[in-house]
């Protein structure tokens, strides 16, 4: 967090040098010498475990990355834009420079910022490309022991940036203690709830499974596990407690749109059930692996910046803003 960034909205509130509503430049940050935060990184931060009598200027690919692509320099640059929401063009250009360089805009300066506005003004963006769909879907649903086959699925719908499961506290929710990590998970408190992760098939083709099933704890009666496919029903099921078992599944024929689901679900009482599983599903050269791909809701893509907003993104990027030491 950060000490001294004062913002007319929070009278001196400590905010974090990322936070949405921090407006100002930081005046003192904590530094963890062990976790520095990325931001410092990217700015080329002198070293904290070492003592750093002057610090030498120096400019790092980063920088400019940042203030291009940075949800923070954009949230800024708009920001910037509040400022001089009124009054002719190039008044507003004066007060965006005097707002970020303290100084006066030159005439060249205001010319060109006007015919710049106007070029940006004259084209239509693009619409924002729709978020990247994942193959990985996480949830519950309860498996038929008669039909063996999973009679419904419940997307999970809390993602806390490490696990899915049914409410920000936890165990919460309906589903209890189900969750799922990159690495396994947990399943809820009754057969009702057990932990689904879903795969769906991009294309047709032929996919192999693979992956170890590991139950831990001496405590408890284990967990079941199974491997169902939308078309072809259960492909491999079995109980561990204490003790881990291969699950795999070679030579399974799918569509495009067809899923498996990996599913998880207490033993016969509810006690000591978390469990361990990274599925991976293979196709050819093409590899899909539970943990590496794990992650939350896809993430819309964030509005395109107006022509005024561009332009004080502009400004933002110059060197005499960017770079001074």
């Amino acid at each position: 967090s950060v000490s001294g960034e004062l913002d007319n909205a929070t009278h001196g509130t400590t905010l974090d040098v990322l936070e949405a509503a921090n407006r100002r430049r930081t005046v003192y940050a904590y530094v963890d010498r062990q976790f520095l935060t990325g931001v410092l990184r990217t700015f080329d931060f002198a070293n904290p475990d070492i003592h750093v009598a002057v610090r030498h200027e120096t400019t790092v690919p980063q920088q400019a990355l940042f203030f291009l692509n940075g949800d923070f320099a954009a949230a800024r640059a708009r920001r910037l834009v509040e400022l001089c929401a009124t009054g002719p063009p190039e008044q507003r250009v004066r007060t965006l420079y005097h707002a970020l360089y303290q100084r006066d805009a030159t005439p060249d300066e205001v010319e060109a910022a006007t015919r710049f506005l106007a070029a940006a003004e004259a084209g239509q963006p693009p619409p924002p490309p729709d978020p990247v769909p994942t193959q990985w879907l996480y949830g519950t649903g309860e498996y038929d022991d008669a039909s063996k086959n999973l009679k419904a699925f419940t997307a999970l719908p809390h993602f806390t940036g490490t696990s899915w499961q049914g409410a920000a506290a936890y165990p919460g929710g309906g589903t209890g203690w189900a969750q799922l990590t990159a690495t396994g998970g947990h399943p809820g408190d009754t057969r009702v709830h057990g932990c689904v992760r879903r795969w769906v098939a991009p294309a047709q083709g032929v996919f192999s499974v693979s992956g170890l099933l590991r139950h831990e704890p001496e405590q408890g009666d284990g967990v079941r596990a199974f491997i169902v496919s939308s078309r072809h029903g259960e492909l491999r099921s079995v109980k561990v407690h204490h003790a881990e078992s291969e699950m795999n599944a070679p030579e399974i024929a799918m569509e495009a749109g067809d899923f498996l689901d990996f599913i998880v679900d207490i033993g016969d009482t509810l006690s000591y059930d978390q469990f361990l599983w990274e599925p991976v599903i293979v196709s050819g050269d093409q590899r899909w692996s539970a943990r590496e791909e794990f992650t939350g809701p896809p993430v819309a893509a964030p509005p395109y910046l107006n022509p005024w907003e561009q332009y004080a993104q502009v400004l933002l990027l110059a060197n005499e803003f960017a770079f001074v030491d």
